[in-house]
């Protein structure tokens, strides 16, 4: 989420779409401009102004193959965000309002562990990382002769079965220097590491410290032409998806034990969340699914201008203080101050709501 804290701090109000963008059938493409056509109207009765809506309208022109969905996001007349959901939204839904509402890409969008990915054998790698800014990828190239070892004996031989040996000891050492420094640009909380199995290792050995601690080895995996990874694609879904759920547990995890203490780093209850978020201190904002439905609260201009009262923000001088659905305004600050949400169904928070502290 901490991604879109530029989006929250543009001006609104903004135009918010989530609606099943499939296009698996035949006749996707007119299904999809029928829903759009419907939740046109429906912006339009909401206040939205043409040039926002067709803004949307284009960036939907433009299908995703498959069964998915498609979050949307536009404000005077610009497309702010346009995210390929993997499964379509329960229901469709358009909302116009001064803030984003962000909240159902916390449950939407796919696992945003900051990962790299390495694609390893005696030659190099292919390297990819993932990021709160993107994709970003690298190559390692190292020397390719001598790379195969060779039948016989004497001293010859031995010679040259240690220079294979040493090259590919070099090919390694390049491939875990760049794996340490992507691990180390992205925040990487994951290092998934496949290819082949004596290359591996020996990138394994070099790798430093950092890289070590978030390693994860994968069977698979090929820089060959024209192999088919789609089985080490998985798997590394599989481990980002595990990683990222562990992480979600470790929060509420966490937000339960702190809860137990005089004086913890956990809060509940709506006025002390919004008072945590309006200080910038909240590490992750736990919500109960629908509990925020109907409940609002009051914002100001910055999105992490949040209170229960209007009276809590005049106090610091806001002057520009409206009403708002307290699902976008608790996504939106949560946003701009750089917080993780997360969906806590199995924990009962007092109004739906509960903040794990940065500090006490």
């Amino acid at each position: 989420m901490s991604a879109l804290e530029e989006l929250v701090r543009e001006p609104g109000p903004f135009a918010t779409v989530y609606l099943d963008a499939s296009h698996d059938t035949e006749d996707a493409a007119k299904a999809l401009e029928l829903r759009w056509r419907g939740l046109r109207a429906e912006l339009e009765q909401q206040g939205a102004d043409a040039a926002t809506l067709d803004a949307i309208g284009t960036a939907l022109g433009e299908p995703v193959v498959g069964k998915g969905g498609r979050a949307v996001v536009a404000a005077a007349g610009r497309l702010l965000l346009d995210e390929a959901l993997p499964r379509p939204p329960a229901v469709d839904s358009a909302r116009w309002s001064r803030l984003p509402h962000l909240l159902p890409l916390a449950k939407l969008l796919p696992p945003t562990v900051p990962h790299v990915v390495v694609v390893a054998d005696r030659a190099g790698a292919d390297l990819h990382g993932y990021g709160e800014q993107g994709e970003v990828t690298a190559e390692v190239r190292g020397r390719t002769h001598p790379l195969h070892k060779i039948r016989g004996g004497g001293w010859a031989h031995r010679r040259i079965q240690n220079t294979v040996e040493e090259t590919a000891q070099r090919n390694a050492a390049r491939v875990a220097e760049e794996a340490d420094r992507l691990v180390a640009d992205l925040g990487a909380r994951l290092l998934v590491l496949g290819g082949e199995v004596q290359a591996r290792a020996a990138v394994r050995r070099e790798l430093g410290p950092r890289a070590q601690e978030v390693l994860v080895e994968v069977e698979g995996g090929s820089l060959g032409e024209g192999a088919d990874d789609e089985a080490f694609d998985a798997a590394v879904r599989s481990v980002v998806a595990q990683h990222q759920y562990g992480e979600e547990h470790d929060v509420v995890t966490a937000f339960t034990a702190e809860s137990g203490r005089d004086q913890g780093l956990a809060v509940q209850g709506m006025e002390r969340v919004v008072a945590a978020l309006r200080e910038a201190n909240v590490d992750a904002l736990l919500v109960a699914d629908r509990a925020l439905d109907e409940r609002t609260v009051w914002a100001g201009d910055d999105p992490a201008q949040v209170a229960v009262r209007p009276a809590d923000l005049k106090a610091f001088g806001v002057s520009d203080i409206a009403e708002q659905p307290a699902d976008e305004a608790l996504a939106s600050a949560a946003t701009a101050i750089g917080a993780r949400v997360v969906f806590a169904d199995e924990v009962e928070l007092w109004e739906g709501v509960g903040a794990l502290l940065r500090h006490t």
